[in-house]
């Protein structure tokens, strides 16, 4: 069996992750609220500045076989930096969304896939 790798991480190497993560947090838009719209099978986004995004269900890793229920309870984590819905135990990054990141790479693959064939005609 082998042996353990072990990470060693410096206070200087901390403190300086610190201080990116300061440099960057100013950049990260966060959730103030979001509710799951039945009708358009989406989830709507209220971001600060009053912007709202909308996200469609159909495209969130986790959440395509879920019911309304489920979908409803949506919590914000990390000062709006996270959405988690509990029941289902999946989580999405409010970044990772605003960039067009819907899940995994094998994820998203299969949803590139998916529109390429839509797009073939029969």
């Amino acid at each position: 069996m082998p042996e353990a790798a072990w990470v060693t991480t410096t206070d200087a190497e901390i403190d300086e992750a610190i201080r990116q993560a300061k440099v960057h947090e100013r950049y990260d838009r966060r959730v103030e609220s979001v509710t799951y719209s039945e009708r358009g099978d989406a989830f709507l986004l209220r971001l600060e500045h009053a912007v709202t995004y909308s996200v469609p269900r159909r495209l969130l890793q986790g959440l395509t076989d879920a019911d309304a229920k489920a979908l409803r309870k949506v919590e914000i984590l990390g000062q709006g930096t996270g959405l988690y819905w509990p029941a289902l135990d999946v989580t999405h990054s409010v970044s990772g969304l605003l960039a067009g990141v819907f899940g995994s790479a094998k994820w998203m693959n299969h949803l590139h896939l998916e529109a390429v064939h839509s797009r073939i005609p029969a």
